[in-house]
């Protein structure tokens, strides 16, 4: 009797045993499904927040591009602005400056005017003359200088132009030989060269000094070698 009560006592220990071992392992696959699952979640929610802040940077971005555009339409459109008042304001500079010049020339040409009506009269040459001196005081008023250069004097590429070569032993070669017309300089500038005839000089004794360049540089070679001789002999 007492070894069945004890194997009666054994088997109800072992059923529990069993279902305890049992209840870890749903407990375990339970908690690790959930889990997996809490994982999940909080990964998509974390794409969810990124998601949302991409979306907000993007609306950053548009607004800003919306401003800059706006603003290099308003540069552009102050720059056309600019150039269309600057563009008037050299007009009117052109025109004012026009304006003072013809008006400084009136009175001489007026008094020019006055003359030609009386050119069969013997006082004409003396009003003409008047009126040239007064056309100089013109132009001296408007710091107008006249490039004149003299036969003799050396050719000047900034202020002169060459119309003609001449050959001639009168001047020194690439002086000025003859002057066609002066020239004028205003505030520094030439607006129009003096138009020159340049010396240079005639082909035959061009042709003569080469020759004697010739000359000197045999003779000079044939010294250098006798003398290159003589030392060797020594």
């Amino acid at each position: 009797m007492e070894k069945r009560e004890t194997m009666f006592n054994d088997k109800p220990v072992q059923n529990t045993d069993n279902e305890e071992e049992k209840e870890k392992i749903e407990h375990t696959l339970n908690n690790g499904n959930n889990g997996e699952d809490n994982k999940t979640e909080v990964e998509s929610k974390n794409y969810e927040i990124e998601i949302e802040e991409l979306k907000k940077k993007l609306e950053m971005l548009e607004e800003e591009k919306e401003k800059y555009k706006n603003s290099f339409y308003r540069i552009m459109e102050n720059f056309e602005n600019y150039k269309e008042i600057v563009e008037k304001e050299k007009k009117n500079i052109k025109s004012a400056t026009k304006k003072e010049i013809i008006e400084k020339f009136i009175l001489p040409f007026e008094k020019l005017m006055l003359c030609m009506q009386y050119k069969e009269e013997p006082e004409f040459v003396s009003a003409i003359e008047m009126v040239y001196k007064d056309m100089l005081k013109t132009f001296d008023n408007l710091k107008l200088k006249f490039i004149i250069p003299k036969k003799g004097d050396p050719f000047d590429p900034f202020e002169h132009e060459v119309i003609e070569k001449y050959e001639t032993n009168e001047v020194k070669e690439y002086c000025i030989f003859e002057v066609q017309s002066i020239g004028y300089e205003l505030d520094g500038t030439v607006i129009k060269p003096a138009k020159v005839i340049v010396a240079v000089k005639p082909k035959e004794e061009k042709i003569n000094d080469k020759s004697n360049d010739k000359e000197k540089n045999q003779i000079s070679e044939e010294n250098s070698e006798g003398n290159t001789n003589k030392e060797g002999e020594k």
